[in-house]
């Protein structure tokens, strides 16, 4: 059994920090608590449980997780065990004081929310509007091609046209010069 008195430091107050290291600490077996420091950016931690214990949990301090959460650096001081803790419990400063400061943060981050929703509403109404127009292009498309078809076919029509009436000029030209033959050799009919 080990104690080790940890100071973090970075974006650990008022990002939920002390419930996240209370709810690895419980976990894990590990007794202690941790409290806010009055720097405004630092944590302290006091835990004991078994050396690898320990060293496991200090490897999740780090909160790679959570975006909201930003450690920068650990120092550990290594001790005997006082085994003076039960549990592992959050110290809270002046409760009305945090309760306040909560509350606070919950306004900040929900008007964010608000603010990342609405930014989300308008470029999905840009994406709609994109999508209208595509869709209007698309159905002139459609109706030159639709007009396109009908005028290929029209074409068509009249060169068959056209291509039999030369042919049938053709073939009589054909029979002609075959009949003037005929009569010069004389195998008329």
């Amino acid at each position: 059994m080990q104690r080790a008195i940890i100071t973090i430091k970075g974006r650990v107050q008022r990002v939920g920090y002390r419930d996240f290291v209370s709810e690895i600490a419980d976990k894990m077996g590990i007794t202690g608590s941790v409290q806010n420091l009055p720097d405004g950016k630092s944590v302290e931690i006091i835990a004991e449980a078994e050396k690898k214990v320990l060293e496991e949990f200090l490897k999740l301090l780090w909160a790679k997780g959570d975006s909201s959460i930003k450690v920068m650096k650990i120092d550990v001081e290594y001790q005997p065990p006082r085994r003076d803790y039960d549990f592992f419990e959050i110290i809270y400063d002046d409760f009305q004081k945090e309760g306040f400061e909560r509350i606070g943060d919950a306004v900040v981050f929900l008007k964010k929310i608000h603010t990342v929703q609405v930014e989300m509403l308008g470029k999905q109404d840009q994406m709609l509007g994109k999508q209208d127009q595509m869709l209007g292009k698309q159905d002139i498309m459609i109706e030159k091609l639709d007009h396109t078809g009908k005028e290929i076919v029209s074409e068509i029509r009249d060169l068959r046209g056209d291509l039999k009436s030369y042919m049938d000029r053709r073939f009589m030209r054909i029979e002609d010069e075959i009949s003037e033959i005929r009569m010069k050799i004389g195998m008329s009919h």
